[in-house]
């Protein structure tokens, strides 16, 4: 069982050590900053933060909106009020 584990464990640290060049950075990351392809990712990058950005206010909009109409909604029949009734 031993023999296994330390078999195993072997055989991931060779992977991991003689895998590396498969995890070496894509040309757009590793490549040259003004190059078009860099220039059109950052572009894409800042265009979903926009989105995300306008989103979240879309959502806080929403929210005061309904605020809003939660203090302007009156009850339009009262909750009855319990007495105790003395006798």
């Amino acid at each position: 069982m031993r023999a296994r584990v330390a078999f195993t464990s072997w055989l991931v640290a060779v992977l991991v050590l003689g895998g590396t060049r498969i995890a070496t950075a894509c040309p757009v990351c590793f490549g040259d900053p003004n190059a078009q392809m860099s220039k059109g990712a950052e572009q894409g990058v800042w265009f979903l933060l926009g989105v995300m950005f306008f989103v979240q206010i879309g959502f806080g909009i929403f929210f005061l909106y309904l605020r809003r109409r939660l203090r302007d909604v009156r009850d339009p029949m009262p909750r009855p009020v319990f007495r105790l009734v003395k006798g």
